[in-house]
């Protein structure tokens, strides 16, 4: 089918249609059975009147059916808006058609300034933003466990652990790309480095799901990771982290883990960081790489090529070993101390 340029204009209204419906929990209610226009309004607390349109719009583009007898039901693409699917995308897709969208309603602002446009939006960084709104950085928390899940599944499986004991996931979050390499390495132990209110947050909810065996082995530690970073790691992850940065905050976050990797670096431990993100000349998603920076990233964020990624490894006094890419779109860059 023909896209039109008013087709690629209406993409925003689709976008937050895909929104509502992640938030109210449509997908959730469909994965019980088919449902009417009146039920599914019921369940999820709306206006039948008002919820139709959404769901028409979303059957158009192939997220969400219908049956013979006219009910809504799930579709291939909507599965991934079920809470429980193992590759569930409900929490990414109410971020970026949340916070993210609202980033892109100051673009043109950001294009005119040269500044962020969450900046321009809301005089607050991302990360800034998060601290202030506890119900977004829940959302955020969801997300990006959303993501981590099929790249933890990946480097669990590839990832030769049989000489290291601890791994520091750097920025890691609620710990989601630890509990699956620690869930399938039951010899490793974690750590887990992030901002005080994300490590309250993922420690609290570790707690609560009651799982003794990664309570025991995975802990939280906040930090700034501009400025520290703990020793002690075999080996040090860095996940989707610098590409929200500018170079000059990259070699800072790096320069504090070359420090803590120096420090616990002796004859019998040869500590290795490994930088997962997305790198310009194996990014598929390059050409849009740079407007979601402009949206999400710092001022002055853009792209990395390898030689960016050396450079700024070789500034904070690291050595890049080897560059690979993952699928989707992320490279693993493996470094050393130089």
């Amino acid at each position: 089918m023909d896209v039109s340029l008013v087709d690629l204009a209406l993409g925003s209204w689709i976008s937050a249609a895909i929104g509502v419906a992640a938030r109210l929990g449509v997908a959730d209610v469909l994965e019980e059975g088919p449902a009417t226009s009146a039920e599914l309004a019921k369940a999820v607390g709306v206006q039948p009147d008002s919820i139709t349109p959404v769901m028409k719009a979303l059957i158009m583009v192939g997220v969400f059916a219908q049956d013979e007898e006219g009910r809504y039901t799930n579709s291939p693409l909507s599965e991934q808006l079920r809470t429980r699917h193992p590759q569930s995308m409900r929490h990414m897709c109410m971020l970026l058609t949340g916070l993210y969208a609202q980033g892109c309603g100051a673009l043109l602002e950001a294009v005119q300034t040269g500044q962020g446009a969450l900046n321009a939006r809301f005089g607050l960084g991302l990360y800034e933003y998060l601290e202030q709104d506890p119900e977004t950085a829940r959302i955020f928390d969801r997300a990006m466990q959303e993501a981590a899940r099929p790249v933890a599944a990946m480097v669990a499986e590839h990832y030769p652990f049989e000489t290291v004991r601890t791994v520091i996931d750097v920025g890691g979050g609620n710990g989601e790309l630890l509990k699956g390499i620690l869930t399938a390495h039951p010899h490793l132990k974690g750590i887990c480095v992030d901002r005080p209110d994300t490590c309250r947050r993922a420690e609290a909810a570790l707690h609560e799901s009651g799982n003794e065996d990664l309570i025991e082995r995975l802990t939280f530690r906040p930090a700034d990771i501009f400025e520290e970073c703990p020793g002690g790691g075999d080996l040090y992850i860095l996940k989707n982290v610098l590409h929200d940065w500018s170079s000059e905050s990259a070699v800072r976050i790096l320069s504090s883990i070359s420090a803590a990797m120096r420090a616990g670096s002796d004859g019998d431990r040869t500590p290795m960081l490994v930088v997962m993100d997305p790198v310009q000349e194996h990014d598929p998603g390059a050409p849009l790489r740079p407007l979601i920076k402009m949206v999400i990233g710092e001022t002055n964020t853009r792209e990395r090529s390898e030689a960016d990624i050396r450079r700024e490894a070789a500034q904070a006094g690291l050595q890049v070993v080897s560059i690979t890419p993952l699928p989707p779109d992320l490279s693993a860059v493996a470094c050393t101390l130089a």
